[in-house]
């Protein structure tokens, strides 16, 4: 049995990227300041058993670190399906929000991909 390699890990790498720049372009839109003193929110993924999970992140100016502020979403680590957090350590595996495979979902998703997660509800 062979089995293949899915090329998951870039797919929510870029995943990401696009959250990160639709954070950025927000705060452009609501007039906050460009340079934000060098802090803005990030995001960032932590792999695990079965899910990648993609974790919100703000910086807290009294520890002058960034903190895990919340789950965004998780990212089966085998197929690449992306699902609205359920709480902290699981996703709500009831309905797939996208499938990474398929190459027009991966684009929406990208394409409509909010720092706030609205796009994980259900279309």
């Amino acid at each position: 049995m062979t089995t293949t390699v899915l090329p998951v890990e870039r797919w929510v790498n870029d995943l990401i990227k696009a959250l990160d720049a639709n954070y950025l372009a927000y705060c452009d839109r609501m007039g906050f300041n460009p340079d934000f003193k060098g802090y803005p929110d990030c995001f960032r993924s932590e792999e695990g058993r079965k899910y990648y999970k993609i974790i919100h992140q703000e910086f807290d100016r009294s520890t002058g670190n960034y903190r895990d502020a919340g789950v965004h979403a998780f990212v089966n680590k085998k197929t690449g399906e992306v699902y609205k957090p359920a709480s902290w350590k699981s996703p709500h595996t009831k309905y797939v929000r996208y499938d990474l495979r398929i190459i027009k979902q991966r684009e929406e998703c990208y394409a409509r991909a909010d720092w706030a997660g609205g796009y994980l509800y259900l279309r």
